[in-house]
């Protein structure tokens, strides 16, 4: 991507940030207890990092990471953005982010035309109790760097396109503090970027991949747009049947000889046009002679009503990561609980498929809120085993 196009999309960073990628969140296999407290285990304390964009001599965007030396006593080895906690004398996020870029790094702002344009979302980890901003800026050419040697072990320069929705993501598990991890990693020049960082790299190729002159407004009798990263979601009528066949001709053609009639549908929207479709249906709803059920024998006795299933979610690949799924979910979730069900149950392929797009639905259930029920073995989908998953209702 030329940085003549980031300068473009990050000129006017918006209020709502589109979501990372949720393959990045990391979840906890051994144990149905949450990765993370919902209390931080530390005094909260500030923390400003530096996400610095620049051009290499290519005019191709790029951003700038740090190497953690491996004897540090945190996070040795990993990767990381200039930055660190803030200092009594610090005025706000943007001067402990530049100040700690200047004694990691050596950064001269001024000597590389270095602009701040704004900050990702700012969040916080528990495990540490750090509040981290993420200060967003971009240099007119490639910052001259002097990593200390006692913090830093080397810089390294990725492209941005490494970090946009549709760029590479992997999977890795290990132990940490006696919890078995799996997570999704960027791979960049040998090193695998993940934990914070990524869910920071992951927002910001978010941002990245929103074209401004498609969010831009249209006619003045143009329906209301929704700003980018909020999409709308609302029932389907009758009237959007052929919008919805385009969308679908493009995403899954064979989604479409399933698909309910319109009137059972809920569509999202992002500046007027169709990015994702949802549905629900009961559980023990009349099937098909070709839609078998699989996972004969589950049953859930405390439900006054049968549990609902997620039959239908579809959202164009190159708008993942902003938040509409979840979105869909959100809503159809509501639906299913206004009628009466307790429980939300969806499934995909299980841990032996290994295709990027079952790792990713995996990753995305688990991040909002299902969590694993069972495995059928005895239904082939594809060829791959069945896993379902289920999320409580209010």
């Amino acid at each position: 991507m030329r940085f003549e196009q980031v300068r473009e999309r990050l000129r006017a960073l918006p209020r709502e940030m589109p979501a990372a990628p949720a393959i990045l969140t990391p979840i906890r296999l051994d144990s149905p207890e949450s990765l993370f407290p919902h209390r931080p285990l530390a005094p909260v304390r500030q923390a400003g990092v530096l996400v610095l964009l620049f051009p290499d001599e290519a005019g191709e965007g790029r951003v700038l990471l740090t190497v953690r030396v491996p004897h540090l006593s945190a996070h040795a080895g990993e990767i990381s953005f200039p930055g660190g906690s803030a200092e009594p004398g610090d005025a706000d996020p943007v001067v402990t982010a530049l100040r700690e870029a200047a004694e990691e790094i050596g950064l001269d702002p001024k000597a590389c035309g270095l602009q701040v344009v704004g900050a990702l979302e700012r969040f916080l980890i528990p495990v540490s109790g750090f509040r981290v901003t993420p200060v967003v800026a971009l240099a007119e050419r490639r910052p001259e760097c002097r990593p200390d040697p006692n913090e830093v072990a080397r810089i390294i320069e990725p492209p941005v396109e490494a970090f946009l929705p549709d760029a590479p993501v992997e999977l890795e598990e290990r132990v940490i503090r006696e919890r078995l991890i799996r997570y999704g990693v960027y791979p960049v020049e040998g090193e695998r970027v993940w934990g914070a960082t990524a869910r920071m790299l992951g927002q910001l190729g978010a941002l990245l991949a929103t074209d401004p002159a498609s969010e831009s407004a249209g006619p003045a009798d143009a329906p209301a747009r929704t700003p980018a990263g909020e999409p709308r979601v609302r029932r389907a009528t009758l009237a959007d049947q052929p919008a919805i066949e385009v969308f679908l001709a493009a995403l899954a053609p064979e989604l479409a000889r399933s698909l309910p009639p319109a009137s059972e549908l809920l569509l999202a929207e992002v500046s007027g046009r169709i990015v994702g479709l949802a549905s629900w249906a009961p559980w023990d709803r009349p099937r098909a002679e070709d839609e078998p059920r699989g996972f004969e024998g589950l049953a859930f006795d405390e439900d006054a009503h049968p549990p609902a299933e997620l039959t239908l979610l579809a959202v164009a690949p190159h708008l993942r990561g902003r938040g509409i799924g979840r979105s869909l979910t959100d809503a159809i979730a509501a639906a299913a609980g206004s009628a009466g069900c307790r429980r939300l149950l969806a499934w995909t392929l299980a841990e032996t498929a290994i295709h990027p797009s079952s790792v990713a639905a995996r990753a995305f259930f688990r991040a909002n809120g299902f969590n694993d029920v069972a495995v059928d073995r005895r239904y082939p989908a594809r060829g791959e085993d069945r896993l379902l998953l289920s999320r409580p209702l209010s």
